[in-house]
């Protein structure tokens, strides 16, 4: 007999057919935002990084990136110069990456606002098929809407492309073959969720402790789990990615939790939770400071399904490892930003939690009163989102500052960006370049790219020294955002000095709207515009000087 939670076949329909209405306008939405975000150069560096990586993988040099390089150890702390080789995988080991590179080499930059959105709309569905089976119809559509309307989502999902954009449809496939008891899924699901980055493992060890709480009849494929993914975290900090570089040991280790490390400059995964253990004090100093951003990010994370998440034990259970992480850790980054990846390592186990919550409670439909007040959480958690501006990604709306004010209309940003592009085809695709942050996107499908004004030198896969043949600057980019944000100020002052120290070996080629392409002057110049492109360019800094 069907249990009376699940509803009708109708009904179940029906609701079925309303969640796949919200994932289609989530899915249409989001892409048509990633579309926006490359034409007008809000995509930004990490963008750069992925698609490059991509881009070199299909061609044969697997997880190469000089942009990932001009983030590692010897360049960042030694002074080095990025290496034409360079492999991430020693910052991060992240093997189902591949899986995507022939996509990219078939669509270029368009493949990863696709990988991203499809995959991120597809653990939707697989949330909401996972809540049909254990909550009635319109439960299940609740939890689902939750989903897709959660700022914890949506934020990082508008934002630059991230390999972390896989996990919560393997996790979710998961939890729904543990459920259905179904081995081939299970078996799937669990061998690529620590394939996804070296901490994902983590989220295994999380299902193995929820396995031995809710399901301990199955405590050996808990046991099994548990030993695959933190061991798969083990290996691939201690003896996989030190093979490619030191950056884990070196840099990452360092940045997220130097604070239990006291002098150390260097120091392995192990080491690391060595020293976290030994001080208990500090430990649960830093699961709560700062008190108020820690709370907010609790609220944030479960306000969309009407904070149960904050009374479920499953949700912890679930979720409890990747936020112990997320609590310990520091660095550039905020873990604790509602709209950045690391949110994508705390959803999955919080929605799964919170249906098997529902689940315990009958799975049946709340009263209207709690529902109304469920809506209006999704709500609110949209209305947050809007006017958070996740990424930049909705400026043509939200302005970027309001003291001072920062505003650039859509026919504006479309001009800017469609002057950026004119500017870049002069440079040809497999030409070594420099660029600054807004124009890496456009840029990272060639062997040899590195960050402006950070460096404008790399050293070839014969280890020889050379200078990049062209430099790409989108001076206005800086020059509208320095108004409000210290950081893009200093930006500008450096790359006006910087491009004034290089004048004697790049030549300008074009200056439009404030994008400035220069050649070295070691190839002849080939383009008869470039001697009015040196007076505009004289004039552009003259301006910008008096104003900085």
């Amino acid at each position: 007999m069907r249990d009376p939670a699940t509803g009708t076949g109708l009904e179940r329909q029906r609701e079925r057919r309303r969640v796949w209405l919200v994932a289609a306008l989530f899915a249409i939405t989001a892409l048509a935002l990633h579309w926006w975000r490359l034409q007008v150069l809000t995509a930004s560096y990490d963008q750069g990084i992925f698609l490059q990586v991509l881009w070199n993988t299909a061609r044969g040099h697997w997880f190469e990136s000089t942009l990932s390089s001009q983030l590692s150890t010897p360049v960042v702390h030694d002074g080095a110069l990025p290496v034409l080789g360079y492999r991430r995988l020693g910052q991060h080991f992240t093997p189902m990456l591949a899986l995507w590179a022939p996509l990219v080499a078939l669509l270029g930059a368009w493949a990863l606002p696709l990988v991203q959105v499809g995959l991120i709309t597809g653990a939707g569905l697989v949330l909401h098929r996972l809540a049909e089976i254990l909550l009635a119809p319109v439960l299940a559509r609740l939890v689902a809407w939750s989903y897709f309307g959660a700022n914890a989502l949506i934020g990082p999902t508008l934002g630059n492309f991230t390999d972390l954009c896989q996990l919560p449809l393997a996790f979710f496939a998961l939890m729904l073959g543990l459920r259905q008891q179904r081995t081939w899924l299970i078996a799937i699901a669990a061998l690529v969720i620590p394939l996804i980055r070296e901490d994902t493992g983590v989220l295994l060890v999380a299902v193995a402790i929820w396995m031995l709480v809710r399901q301990r009849e199955r405590w050996r494929l808990a046991l099994l789990l548990a030993l695959y993914g933190g061991g798969w975290v083990l290996l691939c900090t201690t003896v996989l990615m030190p093979l490619f570089s030191e950056d884990s040991s070196r840099r990452f280790m360092v940045e997220n939790f130097g604070q239990y490390l006291g002098e150390r400059d260097q120091a392995s995964s192990l080491e690391v939770l060595g020293h976290v253990l030994a001080q208990p004090v500090l430990v649960l100093r830093e699961l709560v400071s700062p008190p108020l951003q820690t709370l907010l990010y609790l609220l944030g994370q479960s306000l969309p399904l009407a904070l149960v998440p904050l009374v479920s034990i499953d949700s912890w259970l679930l979720a409890g490892p990747s936020l112990l992480g997320l609590f310990l850790a520091q660095g550039d980054n905020d873990p604790l930003s509602i709209n950045i990846r690391y949110t994508l390592l705390v959803v999955p186990g919080l929605f799964s939690g919170t249906v098997f919550w529902w689940h315990r409670r009958g799975g049946r439909v709340p009263a209207r009163r709690w529902r109304s007040l469920w809506l209006g959480c999704i709500v609110l958690s949209l209305l947050f989102t809007l006017t958070s501006n996740p990424n930049r990604s909705l400026s043509f709306l939200i302005p970027d500052s309001i003291q001072p004010w920062v505003y650039s209309s859509p026919a504006r940003q479309w001009q800017h960006g469609r002057a950026a592009q004119r500017a870049l085809a002069v440079i040809p695709p497999d030409a070594s370049v420099s660029a600054n942050t807004p124009l890496v996107p456009w840029l990272a499908q060639r062997p040899a790219l590195v960050r402006f004004p950070r460096g404008h030198r790399y050293r070839d896969r014969q280890g020889i020294e050379r200078e990049v043949d062209w430099i790409a600057v989108d001076l206005g980019w800086l020059r509208h955002y320095g108004r409000a944000f210290p950081s893009d100020r200093r930006k500008l002052e450096r790359a006006i000095r910087t491009l004034v120290e290089l004048s004697d070996r790049y030549r300008p080629l074009r200056v439009e709207d404030g994008v400035v392409v220069l050649q070295h002057r070691r190839h002849p110049p080939d383009d008869a515009e470039a001697g009015q492109a040196d007076a505009d360019l004289k004039r552009l800094l003259s301006r910008l000087q008096a104003e900085v």
